[in-house]
């Protein structure tokens, strides 16, 4: 008999994981519940390396930027995972707005077609810089040589 395990599905950021026990700690209770990503972090615009990988925010075209956390393959995500609460769209029909929030917003809509419920993220904004610094990685950066996603410059 081989004993096989379920592999992670694996999202952009907190709240954004579609499974009990899909979160970086693999303690959460449901979907959307979850503490972090599971997504191996990258720092720039098109690095995810799998579907739904890829963050978003101020690189990318509109288009791009109004989908986080929901890219249909490798290489094409944009920008940077974990998705920190700060980071704002530059482009597009969430310019101005949180890229968390949008990436929250798209998640849940595709669980409600999947027919899936949803808990409540352990943030209703998405993870905080100071937070991800703390929880998940000290040398924790995220797009924008400006410093204007709030996680640094692209390593």
């Amino acid at each position: 008999m081989t004993n096989t395990t379920t592999p992670l599905e694996l999202h952009a950021c907190m709240g954004l994981n579609a499974c009990k026990g899909h979160d970086r700690l693999g303690s959460n209770e449901c979907a959307g519940s979850g503490s972090c990503a599971t997504a191996a972090a990258h720092s720039c615009h098109t690095l995810n390396n799998c579907r739904n990988q890829g963050g978003c925010g101020l690189y990318g075209t509109g288009e791009e930027q109004d989908h986080p956390g929901d890219n249909p393959c490798a290489w094409l995500g944009s920008c940077a995972v974990p998705i920190n609460a700060e980071r704002f769209s530059t482009d597009g029909p969430n310019q101005g707005k949180s890229v968390w929030v949008r990436a929250r917003q798209r998640f849940e809509e595709r669980m409600k077609a999947a027919k899936r419920q949803v808990h409540p993220s352990p943030s209703p904004t998405g993870p905080t810089t100071e937070w991800l610094k703390a929880n998940v990685n000290a040398d924790y950066t995220a797009c924008g040589a400006s410093g204007m996603s709030g996680g640094g410059s692209c390593i």
